[in-house]
C-alpha cells in the first residue's frame, strides 16, 4: 500500500490533481482526509442533512464505498469512522495509528494499493512521514503565487497575510522533503501539459500513465471535501490566470517580493516563471 500525499496551499489545484490521479485504474483517492470527521456529521443539524459524497450519494454513510470502509474498520479494529480521529498525530507506530487504520480499510474496500490523500497540510505530511512502515510518496504542488494569492484573497479577503502564508507553508514542505524522495507538480503544467505532468508523479511510484486520467470528471469518485470541481461532469481543462488582469501592478510587485525567499530556495521541478 502506497500513500500519495498532495502537499501545498489551498487554491493551488489540489482537487484537480486529486481527481486526475483518482481516475487511474489502480488508484483511489479519499480527498482531504483532514475534513473527514466534519463530512461525517450533519451539515444542517436542524434538518438532519449531510454533505453529499462526491459520487452523488446523500452522505458518506449512504455511499457504498464509505459504508464499506466503515464496515471494514468495524471488523478489523472494532471502530467506526465516527470514532476515528484522523487528526491524532501522536505516536509513530503504524499498526494502530488512526490514519494507517483508515488507509488499510480504504485499500481493502477499494481493492487498490495506491491511495491519494490531498489534505495539503504540512503538519499532516510530517506525521505520515514519521509513521514507521507507512509508504508515503509526497507530491509538492505549487501554483504561481500571484494566481494562488489572488484566488484565496478574492474568496476570503485580506492580501498581505496570504503572501506570508504562501511562503511559510511552502518552506515548511520544502524543508520536510529535502531528504525524502518526492515529486514536484506545478499547477500551470498540470493544466497545459497534463499527460507529461502526471507521468512525473506516476513513474516514481511504479505506475504508467493511463488515458482515462484525462477523463477525470467522468470517473466514479468519493473524495472528501475539495472544491466544486469534484461534482462536475466535464473534464475540459482551463488555465485560471485571472490574476493577470485583476491584480494591480503594486500587488503583483508585493507578491513577487514577498515570495522571493521561497522561489530562490526552491529550484526543483519545471514550471512557469513565478
Amino acid at each position: 500500500m502506497k500513500i500519495i500525499y498532495i502537499a501545498g496551499t489551498s487554491h493551488s489545484g489540489s482537487t484537480l490533481l486529486d481527481l486526475m490521479l483518482n481516475a487511474h485504474p489502480k488508484i483511489v483517492s479519499v480527498g482531504e482526509v483532514v475534513n473527514l470527521s466534519r463530512q461525517l456529521e450533519y451539515k444542517n443539524r436542524r434538518k438532519k442533512v449531510y454533505t453529499r459524497c462526491s459520487c452523488g450519494a446523500p452522505s458518506l454513510w449512504q455511499c457504498d464505498f464509505w459504508s464499506g470502509v466503515n464496515q471494514e474498520m468495524l471488523e478489523a479494529e472494532g471502530k467506526s469512522l465516527s470514532e476515528l480521529d484522523v487528526l491524532d498525530y501522536t505516536g509513530s507506530e503504524v499498526q494502530h495509528a488512526p490514519n494507517a487504520v483508515l488507509f488499510r480499510a480504504v485499500s481493502k474496500t477499494s481493492g487498490k494499493n495506491f491511495i491519494v490523500d490531498s489534505s495539503k497540510s504540512p503538519a499532516r505530511l510530517a506525521h505520515l512521514l514519521q509513521l514507521r512502515g507507512l509508504d508515503v510518496h509526497p507530491v509538492h504542488l505549487i501554483r504561481n503565487p500571484k494566481g494562488q494569492i489572488w484566488s484565496v484573497a478574492k474568496k476570503y479577503g485580506g492580501f498581505l497575510k496570504h503572501i506570508v502564508r504562501y511562503g511559510i507553508v511552502h518552506e515548511q514542505i520544502r524543508r520536510q522533503l529535502e531528504l525524502v524522495p518526492h515529486s514536484v507538480v506545478h499547477y500551470e503544467d498540470l493544466v497545459t501539459e497534463p499527460e507529461r505532468t502526471l507521468r512525473g508523479v506516476l513513474e516514481p511510484v511504479g505506475l504508467d500513465y493511463h488515458w482515462r486520467q484525462l477523463s477525470w470528471a467522468e470517473q466514479v469518485k468519493h473524495n472528501v471535501a475539495g472544491n466544486r470541481m469534484r461534482r462536475q461532469q466535464n473534464s475540459q481543462l482551463m488555465l485560471d490566470e485571472s490574476w493577470r488582469t485583476n491584480l494591480t501592478t503594486m500587488q503583483k510587485l508585493a507578491i513577487s517580493l514577498g515570495t522571493m525567499p521561497f522561489r530562490r530556495a526552491h529550484r526543483s521541478g519545471r514550471g512557469p516563471d513565478l
